[in-house]
């Protein structure tokens, strides 16, 4: 074939400046097949992968070596800002030597008996895994039921189960995990993490009602001046600060540092606690919610509604959670307990 002929074919081959024009208007820019990434490309995707990867492996292992600095701050603030409350702010609002003051305070103490107890029950407590015998025997009853396999556990892996990268396991009914408990929250520690955070709310609208009851506790510290305008002639002048009820300006300023603290912490468990009655009342975890989420969906798109199988009602599932199914189960579940949860956390998978 002569150069002229193979020219001529190339040209026709070559989309026309017509259609290219016509391309255009219809928003068809790239009427050319996109070309294979350069090496260049992807050496540089390879290497954010590697960062990335990285990254995720030193957050880990700052969460597996942080852990106890985290729950001896969380503890450390618990027991200093109690100590705060019964010593320093309840008395401020509350005699103790009447008998209303002595069941306050024996109100405040179950109080903080509570939040300590679940606490640190939710940080003993192991959440439970699908290596033990038992969990194995539960998944080999369900048979077809249980889909997914980890292969770094070498195990099934039931409905709600995932391997946590920071406990370096399998899960059962996995939550999230906390590193202010220093281990996952599942199945068998579940219901300990959810009093602390019920009780833990309780305990800080408590100590901000006291601070709010107790006008003294926003005076001065002893020794303070303070600037009033004078009734007389008008002129500002500098006067003595009312007796104040604190030993020390430390005593002061520990008393509004718990307050500020536990104020805080009510804010954050008004949305955390929250969160947690929605799943617990909807048969949900953190993590798989956002699977169920995108199931709903696609049923939605569908023209369908999906609906978790394992949802038997709010009660039901409160009751599931929290291993209470007796005719006070409406005040026991947020009493303190120390026999482990009696179900075996193995689900079966949802179509």
């Amino acid at each position: 074939m002569s150069s002229s002929a193979v020219a001529s074919v190339a040209r026709s081959s070559r989309p026309s400046q017509s259609s290219r024009s016509a391309r255009r208007l219809l928003g068809l820019h790239s009427f050319v097949d996109p070309s294979p990434p350069t090496s260049t490309t992807m050496g540089i995707a390879r290497t954010c992968q590697r960062c990335c990867a990285v990254c995720e492996r030193l957050g880990e292992a700052f969460m597996r070596c942080g852990g106890p600095v985290y729950v001896a701050l969380a503890g450390s603030l618990i027991v200093g800002i109690a100590y705060c409350f019964v010593n320093v702010i309840l008395p401020l609002s509350v005699d103790y030597a009447s008998a209303i003051g002595l069941l306050k305070a024996a109100a405040a103490s179950f109080l903080m008996f509570n939040i300590m107890f679940n606490y640190v029950m939710s940080v003993r407590t192991d959440p439970g895994s699908p290596t033990e015998r038992d969990v194995q025997l539960a998944c080999a009853e369900i048979g077809a039921g249980v889909r997914r396999f980890c292969e770094k556990c070498k195990c099934p892996k039931p409905l709600y189960t995932h391997h946590c990268a920071v406990c370096r396991r399998c899960v059962l009914k996995m939550d999230h995990h906390c590193p202010w408990v220093n281990n996952c929250v599942g199945h068998r520690n579940y219901r300990y993490f959810y009093n602390f955070l019920a009780w833990l709310w309780l305990g800080c609208l408590v100590i901000c009602h006291a601070a709010y009851a107790a006008p003294e506790l926003f005076r001065s510290p002893p020794g303070a001046k303070r600037v009033v305008r004078s009734t007389t002639n008008g002129q500002r002048t500098t006067t003595a600060q009312s007796p104040s009820p604190f030993a020390s300006d430390s005593q002061h300023s520990a008393a509004m540092f718990s307050v500020l603290i536990a104020f805080s912490i009510f804010i954050a468990m008004c949305l955390l606690w929250g969160w947690h009655v929605y799943l617990t009342f909807t048969a949900q975890t953190s993590i798989d919610y956002y699977e169920f989420s995108a199931r709903r969906k696609a049923a939605r798109a569908r023209g369908e509604r999906w609906k978790n199988p394992h949802d038997n009602g709010w009660k039901r599932n409160f009751q599931d959670a929290m291993d209470e199914h007796g005719r006070y189960w409406w005040f026991m579940w947020a009493m303190p307990r120390l026999r482990p949860h009696r179900g075996s956390g193995v689900f079966a998978a949802i179509d």
